[in-house]
């Protein structure tokens, strides 16, 4: 059953999430979904993980963040600490349901919101089951040459915006993270967390999971031959699915 859920943030901005609940009545595990930067609930990936799991009787939230997809805000506004109160906002209405297993909560997070599931985790000692990453965006201060040139840098710092794409960035998100390594977090977490990552992906280059998984003993890292950032080919998602599937099956 897929069903639309509402729930406002604490700046009082409605949130809008499908919530993905298997047949049958009783409390069922979940998974919390958080998509990447300027994405949305809605990308196909996410929904065909999320129908998947809910074959194998786990139930999961995909919702949008303030200025994403359905919610309400601007995304000009966005911050990743915003972000992660709005995962804190998700996470309160999935407590609240009697349908849901409250000890069996896990987090999957796409990029950037990879980074906010291990924020808001380490932040709140939540006892979650297990995370998964893919592509995690966590060490933004050595991301952002990557993803700007010091022009790009300089004219966001002058003009207080900076127009990539389709999305104006405010001048909040750069000061924010522009000296951010939300890696540092990682030894503050001892639950299992799945990296996937794709090999061909040059919005987050995979030596940054590499590095991560020979560093930590709870950390296992896949690799996607062939797969990029976004991972769009069908077969590529079907596999990255199968996998994540396969790790909640025995984690959560």
């Amino acid at each position: 059953m897929e069903k639309p859920v509402f729930f406002k943030n604490k700046r009082g901005k409605q949130l809008v999430g499908m919530l993905h609940l298997p047949k049958g009545k009783k409390k069922f595990p979940l998974v919390l979904f958080s998509h990447g930067f300027g994405s949305t609930k809605t990308t196909r990936k996410y929904v065909r993980l999320a129908r998947a799991l809910e074959k194998e009787s786990i139930a999961s939230l995909r919702f949008d963040f303030e200025g994403c997809g359905d919610s309400q805000g601007d995304l000009e506004k966005m911050t990743v600490q915003g972000e992660v109160s709005d995962l804190a906002a998700a996470v309160k209405y999935i407590l609240s349901r009697k349908d849901i297993n409250k000890d069996r909560v896990a987090f999957l997070g796409s990029s950037l919101g990879g980074a906010i599931c291990l924020l808001f985790v380490a932040q709140n000692n939540f006892p979650a089951k297990t995370l998964v990453f893919w592509a995690p965006a966590l060490n933004q201060k050595k991301l952002f040459p990557f993803w700007y040139s010091k022009n790009d840098l300089r004219k966001w710092k002058k003009q207080g915006y900076f127009i990539k794409k389709e999305d104006k960035l405010g001048p909040s998100y750069f000061e924010e993270n522009k000296d951010k390594d939300y890696s540092l977090l990682l030894p503050r977490i001892k639950i299992p967390i799945l990296i996937i990552h794709g090999e061909k992906d040059e919005t987050v280059p995979p030596g940054f999971s590499k590095r991560l998984a020979k560093k930590y003993k709870n950390i296992k890292l896949v690799l996607l031959p062939g797969a990029d950032h976004k991972i769009e080919d069908y077969h590529l998602q079907k596999r990255l699915i199968q996998k994540i599937e396969e790790w909640f099956k025995k984690k959560i």
